[in-house]
């Protein structure tokens, strides 16, 4: 997880754990890790990537029997998606 700049990304990492995440979107461990970096060293910025929200909301209910709705796949208070350099920015409306 990256504590210096609290991400979604590195809020489902913590919560759920890699592994399950790559199971689940079918994603190699490298790719879930990519999420926490900023999109100039290959991330997504913390950005939990639209093409793999479904599967992880599924992987949810299915193996823990918990609901993921889409909109926990976005900043909560304190999170911020990560400018290209790495430094957090507000998620615009």
């Amino acid at each position: 997880m990256n504590a210096t700049h609290p991400t979604p990304a590195a809020r489902f990492i913590a919560r759920y754990g890699v592994q399950r995440l790559s199971k689940w979107s079918r994603r190699d461990r490298s790719r879930i890790h990519a999420w926490t970096w900023p999109k100039s060293r290959g991330g997504t910025g913390g950005v939990i990537p639209h093409a793999v929200r479904d599967p992880i909301i599924t992987g949810a209910r299915d193996d823990l029997n918990e609901e993921i709705a889409f909109s926990d796949f976005e900043p909560r208070d304190g999170e911020s998606y990560l400018s290209e350099c790495g430094v957090a920015q507000e998620p615009q409306p």
